[in-house]
């Protein structure tokens, strides 16, 4: 008799979570599926829209996702050292003498000499970092002493100690291109 109560409970209380998961109220509504996002038509390119710069060889200057128009080159590199954050991922262009060139792991550091003067004290040193997976870059071509133009956008001041063991602090941008030039 011991084993019929207990098969007796068991059968309640499967009979009891049947009766409370059946809908005695009317049904809950089918969840909606979320809006299916359609990329904005107007602002992709086509293929045949698009440069065609592998035609003759590889290209020197690394491509960019934001059209070359839209680089300002009238940022003084000095107010970069003065207030970086108010340059923060704004898309800048500079001229300069390739200084020194470091790979770490999947990164590319180069530094660059930006002269602001005619004088041979008037320039300063910035710091743009590629990363290797996003970008094939010649490093033959690059050179100390070459001059390039970089693409980038600043990021944060760069600290470091130089060789002569002082605390240095550099902007860093996150490139976007380089060209070496002849």
């Amino acid at each position: 008799m011991r084993g019929g109560s207990l098969l007796l409970l068991l059968v309640m209380l499967v009979g009891a979570s049947c009766v409370a998961t059946s809908p005695l109220r009317p049904p809950l509504p089918a969840p909606r599926p979320a809006a299916t996002v359609t990329p904005d038509q107007t602002r992709q390119q086509r293929a045949e829209d698009l440069p065609r710069v592998l035609e003759d060889g590889l290209p020197d200057l690394l491509t960019t996702a934001t059209p070359d128009s839209a680089y300002r080159d009238d940022v003084d590199v000095r107010e970069l050292y003065r207030d970086l954050f108010a340059y923060a991922d704004m898309p800048l262009r500079y001229r300069g003498t390739l200084w020194t060139v470091v790979e770490q792991g999947d990164l590319l550091f180069v530094q660059v000499h930006v002269s602001f003067g005619s004088g041979p004290d008037d320039w300063r040193a910035l710091v743009v970092m590629f990363p290797l997976y996003r970008f094939t870059i010649e490093r033959a071509r690059l050179t100390e002493g070459a001059s390039v133009v970089v693409w980038g956008r600043p990021r944060t001041m760069l600290e470091f100690t130089d060789d002569a063991g002082n605390r240095v602090a550099q902007p860093l941008l996150l490139g976007d291109g380089i060209t070496v030039l002849e």
